[in-house]
């Protein structure tokens, strides 16, 4: 698999510091603390513990513990897609699944770390294993997805 591009952090069609429409922080419309529509505490159409069919923890179909077609310790039914620092640092990788509304997150260490439901707004919205929501994956000048914390500030990026 190839490697992120060299020196992405400057690339700006990936650093949402030099492309606004692309940044949360001075797009309110990406913000979902702003856009109720992408926020999934404000709807429950995207928020996984008001529709169980989005829970992996809830559905054995999306659950790696439960169906080992998604557990990369145990399969090579692998999407290619990587996660990756700023910096250009592998963090982890991403594994699709049967529902296409969501994403299966890992570790560098293959372990199953968190989970993206899709925002029907070309973008994700990212919960720990015990359901938590802690940031959103952002569609990107590359065709990729942006990752951010909450607050809107851009931690890595997937490709």
């Amino acid at each position: 698999m190839p490697d992120p591009p060299a020196r992405v952090q400057f690339n700006s069609n990936i650093n949402p510091i030099f492309k606004p429409g692309i940044n949360p922080k001075a797009n309110a419309s990406l913000n979902p603390l702003f856009n109720s529509a992408i926020n999934p505490e404000r709807n429950g159409l995207i928020n996984p513990k008001s529709d169980r069919s989005l829970d992996p923890l809830f559905m054995p179909s999306l659950n790696p513990a439960t169906n080992r077609a998604l557990d990369l310790k145990q399969t090579c039914n692998y999407s290619g897609l990587r996660r990756w620092t700023p910096e250009s640092e592998l963090t982890g990788y991403v594994v699709n699944t049967p529902a296409k509304a969501v994403l299966l997150l890992f570790d560098q260490n293959l372990d199953w770390a968190a989970y993206a439901v899709d925002n029907q707004r070309q973008g994700y919205n990212i919960f720990d294993l015990g359901g938590n929501w802690k940031g959103y994956l952002l569609k990107n000048a590359a065709g990729s997805l942006n990752e951010f914390d909450l607050e809107g500030e851009w931690v890595g990026f997937i490709l």
